[in-house]
């Protein structure tokens, strides 16, 4: 196998990119450090900026590496970013794992990065330029996330200001005052908690799917009833609680249990214990870990 860096890694992927957005024929331009970038003669510039990991690396004797890539479709004026979309990487944090197991690029996650991008960003922009405030219509909001959580818009108030309509700016206002209640905070992270559990490799999914609702009620109604004595419990806690109430899906309803009895400081220490003994079921490789 002939022997690469991961900067030969990082250059093949932005080709790949490059190549699967058909930019160069929308007359986007690519930087000396990577990023795609296009100026538009209204002011605005489009640009695709690329992250890379400081812990990349291959090591062909041991036929392992790692090499990590992070990045965000933004529309900025100026210095400020009026838009930005970005796909959620399945592992956290900001980058993406860019080889197969052989050490080679992985084009298969390239490839359900391309519609994604075509659509909520490449597709955005030619809408934005026929109408504004008709593209803005569906992401009159800080923040537009599918059920999945798998991708997110971030929208700038100032870019409602200036393209929308009154209406829109109104509507954005009250997305963004929706953000602060208990509802949306408990509905945000648990989404961003489901996303993440559900692609991970650390859960044992085949018990989290198993379980029944009256297993799980048997674990976290204790918790609640606790945290109601001893007043730890909060708005967004009940919201959370009534989110699992209402999911229907076992391996969801799992992972929401999972995010109301976490980390019970406060409590008796049986109630620390049943944590330990949910948590391990849930994350055996971990348990085998900690020994």
């Amino acid at each position: 196998m002939e022997q690469r860096r991961p900067a030969d890694i990082f250059a093949e992927a932005l080709d790949y990119l490059w190549n699967g957005l058909g930019l160069e024929e929308k007359g986007w331009k690519r930087l000396k450090k990577g990023d795609f970038k296009k100026r538009t003669k209204n002011g605005l510039t489009y640009q695709i900026w690329f992250d890379r990991s400081r812990y990349n690396y291959l090591d062909y004797e041991i036929g392992h590496g790692n090499v990590e890539v992070g990045f965000t479709c933004i529309i900025k004026l100026g210095d400020d970013r009026l838009y930005s979309f970005k796909i959620e990487s399945t592992t956290g944090g900001s980058f993406f794992r860019m080889l197969t197991e052989d050490l080679r690029l992985d084009t298969g996650l390239l490839d359900t990065f391309l519609p994604l991008i075509k659509a909520h960003y490449l597709d955005f922009i030619d809408r934005f330029e026929a109408d504004p405030a008709e593209a803005l219509q569906p992401v009159c909001a800080p923040f537009t996330q599918p059920e999945d959580y798998i991708w997110r818009i971030h929208v700038d108030e100032q870019m409602v200001e200036r393209y929308g309509t009154a209406e829109q700016l109104a509507e954005y206002r009250r997305q963004a005052e929706l953000r602060g209640t208990p509802e949306h905070k408990a509905k945000n992270w648990m989404g961003s908690m489901l996303f993440h559990l559900s692609h991970s490799d650390d859960v044992d999914h085949a018990w989290a799917s198993s379980r029944t609702r009256a297993e799980l009620d048997q674990v976290v109604d204790p918790f609640v009833q606790a945290k109601r004595q001893t007043g730890q419990w909060s708005q967004e806690d009940e919201a959370g609680y009534q989110l699992y109430r209402q999911e229907t899906d076992p391996e969801k309803r799992t992972f929401r249990v999972w995010y109301l009895i976490a980390n019970p400081r406060g409590l008796p220490k049986e109630f620390v214990q049943k944590e330990l003994e949910f948590r391990w079921k849930l994350f055996p490789q971990k348990k085998e870990e900690t020994k």
